[in-house]
């Protein structure tokens, strides 16, 4: 027993002898680091590495114009974004020990090469406003000398601001050239013809609308859009009420269908000008009526219900196109696009009469859907109603269908509208009886076995066929006009005066 505590201390002491002696050959804490790099252009990065002696483990980086500014990691990494030349210290600590060193001018920053480019608030004002430039060069520029040029050889305007506002006394038309510099190099840009100065003795009358259509009734709000200096507007509105206005952005009510005129004189202190615009408002009429789509620009329900309908493809819907009169923007589909309105109790027809007239351009003759009211949840059998073009047969040529689950009834027409030409085209429900009628005359009706219920909550698509999932497919390529939805079926005389409008 005595021999084995003896072994047992020796051991003990054997341990804590080299225990003592290990700890009393580690060298001490000796701070030290190093970096990748010593000198970079601002916005560039650096790579710090500790290099101390003594195993430490603690690190306190502090880091003079650098992001982040300090550091507990070992080796961080660090971003100059400003020029100059900046200090780096590292505590480094273990248990109850520290040390610390500090290097003075340790990380140079340097200007990067200037790349110009600039902004400005506006590009064309009136004689004596002003326009607020705005530098957006890269490389930190310190210095900017900008020239505003006038085309016609007049006195350059310049500045040495790095963002100034610049009021222009004199009218006409403005290059304008930025300079810009810092220690590294200087780089520069010419915008020619760019900003053009209205002399305030100038007017040309001008209006918008929002919608330039509207149902016997409705109201259409018109905006001055005169360039120059406008004080004073007289407008006339053929068919609207009131018929003249003194008001910059009138309200004008129409109480008939038609298409109607519009002028506006607008003047100031020096001079007058006029525009006059031929069938610019159109009125359709109001009974039955639960939706337009005059499609002027955008896919804004022009009706008394406002369903709005938004692009919901993956192309794009364009209004550079104008419609049949020449005078007012039609939809444009890019064979991927389509404008959807969410489901309302406007459109669910039921069992109930409808008439759902467009026109139409287009000179394609695969299949595509022209307009769709509900489907889309498992295809056939849906609770829908659709008009389709070109099924590339002969007796498919345009499509109108009123289906549920009790089977389809379609009009397949042999009377085709593919042919780049604007075309009427009006599918009316009546009972159970289906017609088209195109440009006004009937092509082709037949009656159904039984009444279909043609809507289940869905919503209204233009340009594209519903599928479940909310997918699209069968796109229409083409321009689309003036989409009018009707609760009730349409005599001939009264499609006779929509396709005359």
């Amino acid at each position: 027993m005595k021999q084995i505590i003896l072994a047992i201390l020796s051991v003990l002491v054997f341990g804590i002898f080299y225990s003592c002696q290990d700890e009393t050959d580690m060298p001490p804490l000796n701070a030290e680091f190093e970096a990748d790099k010593q000198e970079v252009t601002a916005g560039g990065e650096v790579n710090f590495s500790d290099a101390s002696a003594g195993s430490p483990s603690r690190w306190d980086w502090t880091f003079e114009g650098g992001t982040p500014a300090t550091s507990e990691l070992s080796s961080p990494t660090v971003v100059y974004e400003t020029p100059g030349t900046y200090q780096v210290t590292l505590i480094i600590g273990k248990a109850n020990d520290s040390t610390s060193i500090t290097k003075d001018d340790y990380i140079t920053v340097g200007y990067g090469q200037v790349t110009v480019d600039f902004t400005a608030n506006k590009t064309t004002v009136t004689q004596g406003d002003s326009i607020t430039f705005t530098d957006t060069s890269e490389g930190i520029p310190t210095t900017w000398s900008w020239e505003f040029i006038p085309t016609d050889g007049g006195e350059t305007v310049t500045s040495d601001e790095q963002n100034p506002t610049v009021t222009f006394e004199n009218p006409g038309v403005y290059s304008v050239k930025l300079t810009a510099s810092n220690p590294a190099g200087s780089d520069e840009m010419t915008k020619t013809d760019w900003i053009t100065i209205i002399d305030a003795s100038y007017v040309e009358a001008g209006f918008t609308a929002e919608l330039q259509g509207t149902y016997a009734g409705g109201k259409v709000q018109f905006e001055d859009a005169s360039l120059g200096t406008a004080k004073s507007w007289i407008w006339t509105f053929e068919g609207g009420n009131p018929s003249s206005s003194e008001e910059q952005n009138p309200l004008v009510t129409y109480d008939a269908p038609g298409r109607y005129k519009v002028s506006l004189v607008a003047t100031n202190d020096f001079t007058s000008s006029e525009i006059v615009v031929e069938d610019y408002v159109l009125v359709v009429p109001n009974d039955g009526l639960v939706a337009f789509y005059p499609l002027d620009g955008n896919g804004n329900d022009a009706g008394p219900n406002q369903v709005d309908a938004s692009n919901a493809g993956n192309g794009t819907i364009s209004f550079d196109q104008l419609d049949r009169k020449s005078v007012n923007p039609a939809a444009s589909f890019d064979g991927s696009s389509v404008l959807v309105a969410p489901d309302h109790n406007a459109f669910n027809f039921g069992t109930t009469d409808f008439t759902i007239a467009c026109w139409v351009k287009t000179e394609v003759t695969s299949r595509m859907m022209v307009w769709m009211e509900s489907g889309g949840i498992q295809g056939s059998g849906d609770k829908q109603t659709w008009l389709r073009l070109g099924d590339n047969t002969t007796d498919r040529k345009m499509r109108f269908a009123v289906e549920d689950a009790t089977g389809g009834h379609i009009l397949n027409s042999s009377a085709g509208v593919s042919d780049n030409e604007w075309h009427h085209v009006v599918c009316v429900r009546k009972g159970a009886t289906s017609s088209i009628y195109v440009d006004g005359s009937l092509v082709l009706a037949r009656d159904a076995a039984n009444i279909k219920e043609v809507s289940s909550a869905q919503p209204f698509n233009i340009g594209a066929q519903a599928a479940s999932g909310g997918a699209h497919s069968n796109f229409y390529i083409g321009l689309i006009d003036e989409l009018i939805l009707y609760n009730k079926a349409l005599t001939e005389q009264e499609i006779t005066v929509l396709f005359e409008l």
